[in-house]
């Protein structure tokens, strides 16, 4: 019989903050359409290029991220790692 192991719920909390991130940024871009918050809701890029490489002989390996965050992003996870931590 297997030993009980307690739940530590990590993955639920990476799952609700991004989720909380993503409708945090559906929000954002609703608002910033109607003018409303206009200058917080600009987002601010953070790119790295996809000609970041790895070249072994017989592989080559290319790494790549763009990530856009606003304020309703951040907002939005917070709201979801709080919401992970009442649960």
């Amino acid at each position: 019989m297997p030993a009980s192991r307690t739940n530590s719920g990590v993955g639920r909390t990476i799952i609700l903050i991004f989720t909380g991130a993503a409708l945090g940024t559906l929000i954002g871009f609703g608002l910033e359409k109607y003018g409303i918050f206009s200058p917080f809701l600009r987002p601010a890029v953070i790119d790295f290029p996809s000609h970041t490489y790895l070249d072994f002989f017989f592989l080559s390996l290319s790494f790549g991220l763009r990530l856009s965050i606003n304020f309703t992003t951040i907002l939005g996870a917070l709201g979801g790692y709080y919401l992970s931590r009442k649960w």
